[in-house]
């Protein structure tokens, strides 16, 4: 206590004799120097922390700028197709955040001497001509009250221009309360040569499908195929697109699809930025399992027919044909599901035998609707096309135990075939597992016994789960 209050008393004598010392000063003594130093700097944490720093400008100042500053206007080329177009670009003058109080004359021109101030960032690029551009007006008034007014520069398209160029825009006013802030006063049109790119979504579909008894089984929702052709640029009127099948084409290790399981392959007009060719597939057409390929190209042709010449333009359909084959051993119990989940939109349900409650309440994802059988009752799954299970995963309500279930397989209504029956131990979600994934349109699990091997009682499950390999 006693340091303390000394410290105190200390330091209110420093500044009475600090005080003592100023009032005993004389104006004649004091002097004003000039300081010829130039290298005195404002410091950093006070120009970081200046509104106008944060803000990026001055707040005081009324600010007027282009948007954008820079475009891309390409002189389109498509094989021996003549693009005749006009294309605009639209440059904005903007005044910052506020109107101005008054009418304002602004001048946007082509200014070669601002070539020299750009020309490093564009490189490859020359000075075009200003012929090459035509602009709407010079000069234009943006009105008191208005904060923008806008420009239009037309370009017609030159398939053989062959020269990358950049033409310059200066913005001008005369209105000396106005700022033009740096780098947002001169606007760069680029111009180049460009090739319209036809290109595919996706190169390859692929498609499962079932063998059984000497046919060939896919989904009715299965049939069809899409590809999606795109064009980097807009078309000019009366141009196609159409698909055809190239048995040139090399096929990775598959056998060449028979003829005409393509059917009727697509042909429409080009004219959208993208075009989606569809047609169904004829099943028919296989005889046996394997894995075979459907070449295909796309291609665009004139009016007259005529086809344009196109890189990279080669599609395949994918088969992969799967035989379902009966079993007394290709199902046991797992304790995790193997493959990926099966979204089950589409999938129809239906039974036979003594069932409480529609099995569709298995594929609603509410596990508070259920669905009860008894002894020797079947569910039937219909996919909108071909799986290949790996796995499925019932559910079943606590109390209503399981002993035994079958699992069956087929390609249609009445010719499942028996792959085998596990024995559950009452723990948990029932998954049975395929030992050896399984193709089928169509999937049974039934003759249901349950743990008391008494028929007259009632086993119930809220979920059904089909995993894929």
């Amino acid at each position: 206590m006693y340091r303390r209050r000394k410290n105190t008393m200390k330091k209110i004598f420093m500044l009475a004799f600090c005080l003592t010392a100023l009032n005993a000063c004389k104006k004649e003594d004091i002097s004003i120097q000039k300081n010829d130093s130039t290298t005195w700097e404002i410091d950093k944490k006070i120009e970081d922390n200046d509104i106008r720093t944060q803000l990026g400008y001055d707040p005081r100042l009324n600010y007027i700028y282009l948007r954008p500053t820079v475009a891309d206007l390409p002189m389109l080329s498509f094989g021996n197709v003549t693009i005749n177009r006009n294309y605009t670009k639209e440059v904005e003058v903007r005044l910052l955040d506020k109107p101005y109080d008054k009418d304002i004359q602004v001048s946007f021109v082509y200014d070669a001497s601002a070539y020299d101030k750009v020309k490093a960032d564009y490189s490859g690029f020359e000075l075009g001509d200003a012929n090459l551009v035509q602009l709407s007006e010079a000069t234009k008034t943006l009105s008191k009250g208005e904060t923008s007014v806008t420009f239009t520069l037309t370009i017609s398209n030159n398939s053989n221009f062959n020269k990358k160029v950049i033409l310059p825009y200066a913005l001008k006013v005369t209105d000396s309360g106005l700022t033009l802030p740096k780098g947002k006063d001169v606007f760069v049109l680029k111009v180049f040569p460009e090739e319209i790119k036809i290109t595919a979504e996706s190169k390859v579909v692929s498609k499962l499908l079932g063998y059984y008894n000497g046919s060939v089984y896919i989904g009715n929702s299965d049939k069809e195929v899409a590809f999606t052709i795109k064009s980097s640029y807009e078309l000019p009127a009366g141009l196609k697109v159409a698909l055809v099948r190239d048995d040139s084409a090399v096929l990775s290790g598959r056998t060449l699809a028979p003829a005409g399981v393509e059917g009727t392959l697509p042909e429409d007009d080009f004219d959208a930025l993208s075009k989606k060719l569809t047609f169904n597939l004829n099943e028919d057409s296989f005889t046996n399992k394997g894995e075979y390929a459907l070449p295909l190209k796309y291609v665009v042709k004139d009016a007259s027919g005529n086809e344009q010449e196109l890189t990279n333009n080669k599609l395949f359909v994918n088969f992969d044909i799967k035989e379902l084959v009966s079993s007394n051993d290709n199902v046991e119990v797992g304790t995790q599901p193997s493959g990926k989940i099966i979204d089950r939109k589409g999938i129809i349900a239906s039974y036979y035998g003594d069932i409480y409650y529609s099995p569709r309440f298995l594929l609603d994802g509410d596990e508070n609707t259920y669905s009860y059988v008894r002894d020797g009752a079947y569910y039937y799954f219909t996919f909108p096309k071909v799986r290949l299970i790996k796995s499925v995963v019932l559910k079943p309500i606590s109390g209503n135990q399981v002993k035994n279930i079958s699992a069956y397989a087929g390609m249609t209504q009445g010719s499942e075939q028996y792959q085998g029956t596990i024995t559950y131990n009452g723990s948990g979600e029932i998954v049975i597992t395929f030992k050896k994934a399984i193709p089928l349109i169509r999937l049974s699990v039934g003759n249901f016994v349950n743990d008391e091997n008494a028929s007259s009682y009632w086993m119930g499950f809220s979920e059904i789960n089909f995993y894929e390999e």
